[in-house]
Parts: structure tokens; sequence; C-alpha cells
């Protein structure tokens, strides 16, 4: 299977990604795995940045592809409508093409917690070393002028973040998956 994991900067989508690769025996492909070499090494966000940034996904969804079957794939991202580029929504189309090359169910879990927890969260320091969006005004701004998406996924699932830690919401997630997709 492949799990997206959805939401906003801020909601714990690398934290809850890792807990549950753990709980899955799943590997993990952060957005910011790929996406931090396209910042590295080109001006974020213009043309060159979107060339990388593709080129870069393309080299990882190839070797997602060759993963041994039955290997669950974790994917972390951003899938909103209204950017600026398009590119979160050729993204998603991209991991459901991966989902249909490697004949798995996509499963999506958008990832929700509350504004003030999420201001609370992106000021963290280890954001820094990530290069993640840290910025709140920013990222209140994308929530109001963007929608999380993610047509076409075989199952969704909602999960608040708000008062649980990691451990509790890959455990959520974790059982979901078991009792929607019985193979896990």
């Amino acid at each position: 299977m492949i799990v997206n994991l959805n939401g906003w900067p801020g909601v714990g989508k690398l934290t809850i990604g890792l807990e549950l690769a753990e709980l899955l025996g799943a590997r993990l492909l952060d957005n910011h795995s790929l996406l931090n070499i396209a910042i590295a090494l080109t001006d974020y966000p213009g043309p060159a940045y979107y060339e990388a940034a593709r080129a870069l996904r393309d080299i990882a969804f190839r070797y997602a592809r060759a993963l041994p079957p039955g290997t669950p794939l974790i994917v972390t991202s951003v899938n909103a409508s209204g950017g600026p580029s398009g590119f979160a929504e050729e993204h998603w189309i991209a991991v459901r093409d991966l989902a249909q090359a490697r004949g798995v169910p996509l499963l999506s879990i958008t990832l929700e917690c509350s504004p003030d927890e999420r201001a609370r969260r992106v000021v963290e320091p280890g954001r820094r070393v990530s290069r993640k969006l840290r910025d709140p005004a920013v990222i209140e701004r994308m929530v109001i002028g963007r929608a999380l998406f993610d047509d076409g996924a075989d199952h969704r699932l909602v999960v608040d973040t708000t008062h649980c830690d990691a451990k509790t919401s890959a455990g959520t997630i974790a059982a979901w998956i078991r009792d929607t997709v019985p193979v896990v």
C-alpha cells in the first residue's frame, strides 16, 4: 500500500510518519527529502526549483516502484489546490500513478490540528534544520486561500493531532489501516 500523509505545515506529517513506518514496517519518503535538495541548489520557487523537484521525485518514485511487493510506502505531502505553480496537484497525480504502477491501494490520511497548535509547532527550532516553513502567518494565508485534497484515494481518514503525540496518532492510523486493508 501507499499511505499519503497530507496536511498543512506543522501538523506532524514527518514525526507521525516516522512512528507509523516503524509500526507498519514501511519505507518513509518525506516530501522534504526531495524538496530540500531542490531548495538548496536552486532559486525557490523559480522554474529551476520545480524542474529539480520533478526530477528528484521521478528518481525517488522509480526506486519506490521497485520496492519488494508487500513493502508499504509512506509519503508525506501538502496536497493543496490553488498554489501558484500547480505543483501540488501534479505531485498528487504522481503519487496516484505510483500506487497504480505498484498495483497497491492508496490510503490518504489528512492530518489536522488547531491553528494555535500549528502556529506553536512551526516555530520550533528543529524545523529550520529541515528547511521547513516556519512563519505562522504564511501558513495561515495558505490555509485560508487553498484547500487540501485527495481525489482518487482508495481510502480516507482524517486525524486531528492537536492533543495527540505522534505515537498515539500513528497508533490510531495503524489500527485504521489494519481494519481497512486487512492484509497488513
